[in-house]
């Protein structure tokens, strides 16, 4: 709702009516929820985005509409559903390496200006009887992010963060601000149709398939069935969808019993939609996605359910209907019924393992208990070295025993027990001996030259390096001699290589120099240098024997 109040200006010799802002304007309502969450998400939550990319977003789509008002409409537009367009952009999509702090980062502007252009023009290119029929922002994000891919884009989390005074402040502006935007709207039916709706189908679709699980940047372990079941109906992401995004006016149908079917079609479509997925960035846009294919349908649905809608008696109603209400009736049966097979779906691969969007995965960290010191450790070590009774001696004298140089402290970021609470202590004390010896095992094999020596201390994508680094000494026929010194360790919690929506990675971080001895086949040394050593690696998880390998180099990461 704007007012023009017969304001105009007359620029070039052409009058132009000015349309000013009116607070009575329900957009407006929806803009100041949006902006106290941002400030929120700025200051407490934690939101891994920048004011600037904020400013952007709402610069280029008040800019597009006022110039499109300016030019096609010959008028000077206060731009509200420009301002609108370009907040709902920014308070939903976040761009890889943003960190929250860095309050003037640019980082993916184009991403953030594309995504918005993309909004404004769909709704003045893609009409229907004068209507445009997506709901702007919705469509340009899924689009974003179905092109775009974890690589490049995230959804806002499901999960922003603890449940405190501020989190609790945050549901309340959601839930009251949305209810009472839905009352002047008359869109009540619809919200609540959407919220009950998504819940119950929610329900239906996990309690059948309590497998179906989901993994988050923000929990250590997968999500599965009702745990998942409860994520998402809590979510405050979902409260904004459902209470912000689909009741948008102009893309839902008219009258109050299609808006409560629509509420309840887009709900059966999101549960529907994330049945395949897995990682919580496909599960976020399924559900976005949801609106998308509901807009598009909305004109069939409003067809259907017109002839009730007229109403006139229970008789002439039955008579107008005539084959809608048991097509429509078969067709929500039909999807109802598919909603425990999409649930099942992702189950029928592999189980769910925190990844990255480069293919690999990283296992999750269960505790290690107590059993697991250091002194322990090289007892039940050196004793499993000695030969058994009646056991073949020479055969013994094949096995070793590692000498851990001396261990610093491990300091543990404190994000890292928030994020795993498996972590303690003692676990963080494990693993920083496990990096250390798997050190000192890769170490010794490009030394001797042995890949399956090499094979004991790291896998996979960890392994890698350390046996190009051996066979490329072996082919110049020298070898080589690590030892180290170690003065820091810590515990630290990195964003995955792409900064996607997988889990975050735990890493061990050693500091301190590494002294390398470079010799010839005759065993005559060649060089000798001493260097500064600053690298954190990735362990599986497990142990394999008595400890945990190598999987990955996690040295340049950015901090989660």
């Amino acid at each position: 709702m704007s007012v023009s109040n017969g304001v105009s200006v007359v620029i070039a010799g052409r009058r132009y009516p000015v349309t000013l802002p009116s607070l009575r304007d329900p957009r407006l309502h929806v803009a100041a929820v949006l902006l106290t969450l941002q400030v929120l998400g700025q200051s407490v939550l934690g939101f891994r985005l920048s004011i600037a990319q904020i400013l952007v977003c709402l610069a280029v789509g008040a800019l597009i509409e006022f110039v499109v008002a300016f030019f096609k409409d010959r008028q000077i537009l206060w731009p509200a559903s420009g301002l609108l367009t370009g907040n709902s952009t920014a308070f939903i999509l976040r761009v890889p390496g943003t960190v929250h702090g860095q309050w003037w980062s640019l980082n993916g502007i184009w991403i953030f200006v594309g995504v918005v252009a993309l909004s404004m023009a769909s709704k003045y290119l893609v009409r229907w009887r004068g209507r445009h029929i997506f709901n702007p922002s919705n469509l340009g994000l899924v689009a974003a992010f179905i092109v775009l891919g974890p690589r490049w884009t995230e959804p806002l989390d499901l999960w922003w963060a603890p449940l405190n005074g501020w989190m609790l402040a945050a549901y309340a502006l959601l839930a009251i601000g949305g209810l009472v935007i839905g009352w002047e709207l008359r869109l009540l039916g619809l919200m609540i149709g959407f919220l009950v709706g998504f819940a119950s189908f929610g329900a239906l679709a996990l309690g059948a398939s309590p497998d179906h699980c989901m993994v988050a940047s923000w929990q250590a372990a997968p999500m599965c069935g009702a745990t998942l079941w409860q994520v998402l109906v809590t979510s405050p992401e979902i409260l904004l969808f459902g209470l912000f995004m689909v009741p948008d006016p102009r893309t839902v149908p008219d009258g109050p019993l299609a808006r409560v079917l629509f509420g309840l079609f887009v709900s059966l479509l999101a549960i529907l939609l994330i049945g395949p997925t897995t990682l919580e960035f496909w599960t976020k846009t399924a559900i976005l996605a949801s609106l998308v294919v509901a807009c598009g349908l909305r004109f069939a649905l409003t067809s259907l359910v017109a002839p009730i809608e007229a109403g006139g008696g229970f008789g002439p109603t039955l008579r107008r209907v005539r084959w809608q209400l048991p097509v429509a009736l078969a067709i929500a049966l039909l999807l109802v019924e598919a909603l425990p097979v999409s649930a099942d779906l992702a189950t029928q691969g592999t189980d769910p393992a925190a990844g990255r969007t480069d293919g690999s995965t990283v296992a999750l960290p269960p505790p290690v208990g107590s059993d697991g010191q250091l002194s322990t450790w090289l007892e039940d070590s050196a004793a499993a070295a000695l030969p058994r009774p009646g056991q073949d001696v020479a055969g013994s004298a094949q096995a070793r025993v590692w000498l851990l140089p001396a261990l610093p402290s491990i300091a543990v970021d404190e994000k890292v027990p928030a994020f795993d609470p498996s972590i303690t202590p003692a676990v963080a004390v494990q693993m920083e001996h496990d990096a250390v010896l798997d050190l000192l095992i890769e170490a010794e094999a490009r030394r001797v030259h042995d890949p399956g020596l090499a094979a004991t201390g790291a896998l996979g994508d960890g392994l890698q390096p350390f046996l190009d680094a051996s066979a490329s000494d072996a082919a110049s026929g020298q070898s080589v001699q690590s030892s180290y010194r170690f003065d820091k360790a810590s515990l630290d919690l990195f964003l995955p290589k792409f900064s996607s929506q997988a889990s975050r990675l735990v890493g061990v971080t050693l500091r301190g120099s590494v002294t390398v001895t470079v010799r010839d086949a005759a065993g005559r040394q060649l060089s000798q240098l001493t260097s500064p050593y600053a690298r954190s690696w990735g362990l599986n998880g497990t142990t394999s024997g008595d400890h945990q390998l190598i999987v990955n180099d996690y040295t340049g990461l950015a901090a989660a």
